[in-house]
């Protein structure tokens, strides 16, 4: 099987939830601050937008580490800010029609965005020999050959 086909599961999950995140979003009109738009169209859009399509291209090498540092910080930016942060986008903080749609929209982003990372550095482990050592000298530094 081909492993670009494991990865693209999990990341056309991952657009289907963003864009009900952005139906949702649209229903309960949640004001962002400054720079929440810009963060979430790149981190959260184009950069993994980039690096699905260098995994694509069969660029393991740059694809997979990309999807990675581009999602952890998604899963974090959603999660302090739309779960933690006291501010008018919280998913909590919203009612009305919609307000459901929204919260589940918002904790299916963490959840995917997580899931399509792990599945990135599963991916990156398994093509890359420098990130493999790497890994395995952190949880096995006394099997280092010397």
């Amino acid at each position: 099987m081909d492993t670009r086909l494991i990865v693209t599961v999990p990341f056309m999950a991952y657009i289907a939830i963003l864009g009900l995140f952005g139906l949702a979003l649209s229903m309960v009109n949640a004001p962002f601050t400054e720079g929440q738009p810009a963060f979430i169209v790149v981190v959260g859009v184009l950069g993994p937008l980039v690096a699905f399509g260098l995994i694509w291209l069969k660029n393991y090498a740059y694809g997979a580490p990309l999807l990675v540092a581009m999602l952890l910080p998604n899963a974090w930016f959603v999660s302090y800010f739309f779960f933690l942060h006291d501010n008018p986008a919280n998913a909590f903080a919203v009612s009305g029609e919609g307000s459901t749609a929204y919260l589940t929209a918002t904790g299916g982003l963490v959840a995917t965005s997580l899931i399509v990372a792990g599945v990135a550095c599963w991916l990156w482990y398994r093509e890359s020999p420098q990130f493999r050592a790497a890994v395995d000298r952190f949880i096995h530094p006394d099997a280092v050959d010397t």
